[in-house]
């Protein structure tokens, strides 16, 4: 009777510690924290706000190859097949702050830092305006102006950013339809950037 209290006691010990265990992993502090913020964006009435600035980001880097994921090398992969989650959001004063992280395989949060060209990661917005206040940076820009004209270097543009409407974003999307994250692909759907399957 010991020896199946004892064993009923070791089984109940190492549930508890895989159960907390899973509540602290990478994938559920991500959906957790992902979930909070988009609370909070329901809130202040910025989904549509919240959905364009995500299709821009993607349209923005689809193409891009993934060469830094928390330490590894993705081959093959481009940040137009990762999923794209809200990471930062910050509101007072009616201005704010709203930033995504891409994440490889739920868990492996995707550095812009390495990219080349701009690495633009979010934006600076007013509540109920239309056109963002600036872009934020994951490089040493930290803001980057949402005006071409006032740039001493032009490669750092975010075309994509103001208008995604680039031939190149169409032809990447047609050739990598079916590796596309599912939500990049429903929207590139939605907008008329790819024809229906």
């Amino acid at each position: 009777m010991k020896q199946l209290f004892a064993a009923v006691l070791a089984i109940l010990l190492l549930a508890g510690c895989s159960e907390e265990q899973e509540e602290r992993s990478p994938e559920v502090l991500l959906e957790k924290m992902e979930q909070d913020y988009l609370g909070q964006i329901a809130r202040l009435g910025i989904l549509d706000l919240y959905q364009e600035v995500k299709w821009r980001l993607y349209c923005n880097h689809c193409d891009v190859p993934v060469k830094n994921c928390m330490g590894r090398e993705l081959r093959g992969v481009t940040y137009g097949m990762l999923d794209l989650k809200v990471f930062y959001l910050k509101y007072e004063n009616g201005k704010g702050e709203l930033a995504y992280t891409f994440i490889y395989d739920n868990s492996l949060q995707c550095s812009l830092e390495e990219v080349p060209g701009n690495k633009i990661h979010g934006i600076g917005f007013v509540k109920d305006g239309i056109k963002p206040l600036y872009y934020i940076s994951a490089g040493e820009a930290g803001h980057i102006s949402i005006k071409c004209d006032t740039m001493a270097d032009i490669s750092e543009c975010p075309t994509r950013m103001i208008n995604p409407d680039q031939p190149v974003v169409r032809k990447f999307l047609l050739k990598n339809r079916n590796k596309l994250n599912p939500w990049f692909h429903m929207q590139a759907v939605k907008r008329g950037f790819l024809p229906e399957d």
